[in-house]
């Protein structure tokens, strides 16, 4: 499958910008999961190659998934309007897009991802798909799918110990014993303020977990997750601090619609440039 796009992407900054753990580096690209099936990706200028295994993929879901279809021109433009520093911000993160992922893996992934570092988390998530048992082989290596909820219910405590998640553990065991994707389906049409009390309500779930999902997740492009980096960036570049809550309202006001692009390209600028 080749999909064309723009100069204005870049499948290395979106696929390692931190808003998912589970990809596969190779010499000539990527392999990520997407769904039931394993994407193999490759970039060169304008094309994606894009190889599916497992169940097919179509040429609009990968485009999709990947984010391809934001109106890149107006996002950016917009958010110059709001703050004429983003010029200097969106040039060095051109390129990165936000994904659509799975609600139901992308909660998992954040509950695993407090105080804990990508290499960990993207350790912890390849071991319970593992743990799971379902894969395929890609040019002589096996890949795990993410396991649904029904496996994921039935997993015995002897391999959930397995996963070392030290004080995540209840929260990851009450997750997998009350929610699956169906809860997840029935709240996606909700408006955003309804959508994020039901992601509080989740044991383990705070704001910035909560953000994270609906942005990467839940199509709420004004979502504005909260770290270090960003209380820090929103510190240094727009002079703004404050409590995490705090600062998330600051950047939700600020930005509007997409703040949470305007999140990725702090958190991407200030990882890669200014701490370089």
């Amino acid at each position: 499958m080749q999909i064309s796009v723009s100069g204005n992407f870049s499948l290395q900054k979106t696929l390692l910008c931190g808003q998912i753990f589970r990809v596969f580096e190779m010499k000539n690209g990527f392999i990520v999961p997407f769904n039931r099936s394993f994407l193999k990706l490759l970039q060169e200028k304008d094309k994606i190659y894009c190889t599916s295994y497992g169940e097919s993929v179509s040429h609009g879901e990968v485009k999709k998934f990947l984010g391809i279809n934001d109106d890149i021109d107006e996002i950016n433009g917009e958010l110059i309007r709001k703050a004429a520093k983003f010029l200097q911000i969106i040039q060095y993160g051109k390129g990165l897009r936000i994904m659509r992922q799975s609600p139901y893996e992308t909660t998992i992934s954040f509950l695993f991802s407090m105080r804990n570092s990508i290499p960990v988390i993207k350790r912890k998530l390849n071991l319970l798909s593992e743990i799971a048992g379902e894969g395929i082989k890609i040019d002589g290596t096996m890949y795990y799918f993410f396991p649904g909820s029904e496996t994921l219910k039935n997993l015995d405590a002897q391999r959930i110990k397995k996963l070392q998640l030290g004080f995540r553990e209840k929260w990851f065991v009450d997750f997998v014993q009350n929610y699956d994707e169906a809860f997840f389906a029935r709240i996606l049409g909700n408006s955003f303020e309804e959508k994020e009390k039901k992601l509080l309500g989740i044991k383990g779930i705070g704001g910035k977990v909560a953000h994270c999902i609906l942005l990467f997740s839940m199509n709420e492009f004004s979502a504005f997750p909260v770290d270090v980096w960003i209380k820090r960036g929103m510190y240094e570049l727009f002079d703004v601090k404050g409590s995490s809550k705090e600062v998330t309202k600051a950047g939700r006001r600020m930005f509007g619609k997409y703040a949470g692009y305007a999140q990725e390209y702090i958190f991407y600028y200030l990882r890669n440039f200014l701490s370089s």
